[in-house]
C-alpha cells in the first residue's frame, strides 16, 4: 500500500485534485489563470486563493466545499474546481456551487442589480456534456429566443482537458496541456511557475502525508461505496427477480383461469352432446316404438296368429322376451 501511494503521489500531476489545490493556492498562478479563462474581465488583482472553502446556503442544507475560492477587485467571485471523476452530475453539481457562490455576491441590504457577479470554473478530466467541445460556456437564455442571454451575474465555464481540439486561445491551451501532461512550450512563464509549483508542494512532506491519508480514506470510502452500490444492485436485482416472478406467477394464474374456463366450456359442450344424444335415442326409441306397435296392429288385422307376429317382430327389431311381453301386453 505505501509503496502504491508513493508512486501515485510521484506520478501525480495538476489532474490530480489535491495537486491542482496545493498548486492553485499559489497567488500569482491563481491570477494568471483566471486571467487566460477569463481575458476580456481584465482583472489586476484578486485575493489570496482560499482552499477548501466551505459554504452552506442554508443550516439544513448540504454544505459546499470549493477547490479555489477567490474574488477580484471589482468583487467578482471565482470558484475553480478540478474534477477527476465523471459521476453523471455535473449539471446539478455546478448549479449548487454557483447557488453557493452566488449567495456570496448579495450583501445584505444591497440592491439586486449591485450584486457581483460570479464565476464557477470547472476543468474536467473528461467532456462533461459528451458534446464534443473543448470549452463550454453557461448562460441563462430564454427558450423562445435562444440567443437572448439573461445577464444575471452568473457564468459556468467548463473545459474538457482531454480534448485535442485547440479551440481556445494558445496561453490557455498551455494550461490544458499542463493538466492534461501533454508537450508544452517551456518558454511559456506560467508553465514555468507550474513546473516549480508542483516541485514545491511534491517535497513539502507535511502535504505528502496529507495526500496519503487522504488517498487511504478515498479508497475506502471507494470501497465503501462499491459495496454500497453493489449491495443496491443485488437488492435492485432481488426486486426485479420479485417482480418478474410476480408477474410469472400472475401469467400462470390468468392461464390457470384461462385452463379451467376451457375445461369448464368442454365439459358444458360434452354435457350438451350427451343431452342431445339422449333426445336423439329417446326420439328413436319412441319411433321403433311406435313402429312395432304398427306392425304388430297391421299384422294382426291381416289375421296373423299371436305367435307368428311375436316371433316375427322379435327377430325384426331384436326384443328380448320381457319387451315382447310389455308390447304385447298393451
Amino acid at each position: 500500500m505505501n509503496e502504491f501511494l508513493r508512486k501515485k503521489w510521484e506520478m501525480a500531476g495538476l489532474a490530480d485534485d489535491y495537486i491542482f489545490n496545493k498548486v492553485m493556492l499559489d497567488y500569482d498562478i491563481c491570477l494568471e489563470v483566471l486571467r487566460r479563462i477569463l481575458p476580456d474581465l481584465h482583472i489586476k488583482k484578486i485575493k489570496l486563493p482560499n482552499n477548501q472553502q466551505e459554504f452552506a446556503v442554508a443550516p439544513d442544507a448540504k454544505a459546499v466545499r470549493f477547490d479555489i475560492y477567490t474574488t477580484d477587485e471589482q468583487g467578482n467571485h471565482y470558484d475553480i474546481e478540478m474534477q477527476v471523476a465523471d459521476h453523471h452530475n455535473i449539471a446539478k453539481r455546478i448549479r449548487y456551487y454557483q447557488t453557493a457562490s452566488s449567495m456570496e455576491a448579495y450583501d445584505k441590504g444591497q440592491p439586486y442589480e449591485q450584486a457581483d457577479d460570479s464565476y464557477v470554473i470547472f476543468f474536467c478530466n473528461f467532456d462533461p456534456f459528451q458534446l464534443g467541445q473543448q470549452r463550454y460556456v453557461l448562460h441563462k437564455h430564454i427558450d423562445e429566443i435562444p440567443e437572448q442571454i439573461i445577464e444575471d451575474g452568473q457564468t459556468d465555464i467548463l473545459f474538457n482537458v482531454p480534448s485535442l481540439r485547440h479551440d481556445v486561445d494558445p496561453k490557455m491551451q498551455a494550461f490544458l496541456d499542463m493538466i492534461a501532461q501533454r508537450k508544452v512550450e517551456a518558454t511559456d512563464p506560467l508553465v514555468v511557475k507550474l513546473k516549480e509549483r508542483i516541485a514545491v508542494v511534491k517535497r513539502n512532506r507535511k502535504w505528502r502525508s496529507e495526500y496519503m491519508r487522504r488517498s487511504v480514506y478515498e479508497m475506502d470510502q471507494e470501497m465503501r461505496e462499491k459495496k454500497i452500490r453493489e449491495g443496491e444492485r443485488k437488492i435492485r436485482d432481488g426486486k426485479r427477480e420479485l417482480l418478474e416472478g410476480k408477474r410469472e406467477l400472475q401469467k400462470g394464474k390468468r392461464e390457470l383461469q384461462k385452463g379451467k374456463r376451457e375445461i369448464k366450456e368442454g365439459q358444458d359442450r360434452l354435457k350438451e352432446k350427451e343431452q342431445l344424444i339422449q333426445e336423439r335415442e329417446q326420439k328413436l326409441h319412441e319411433n321403433q316404438q311406435t313402429i312395432i306397435k304398427t306392425s304388430i296392429l297391421a299384422m294382426r288385422e291381416l289375421n296373423i296368429d299371436e305367435t307368428t307376429i311375436r316371433k316375427e317382430i322379435k327377430e325384426k327389431f331384436t326384443l328380448s322376451d320381457k319387451k315382447i311381453k310389455d308390447y304385447f301386453a298393451e
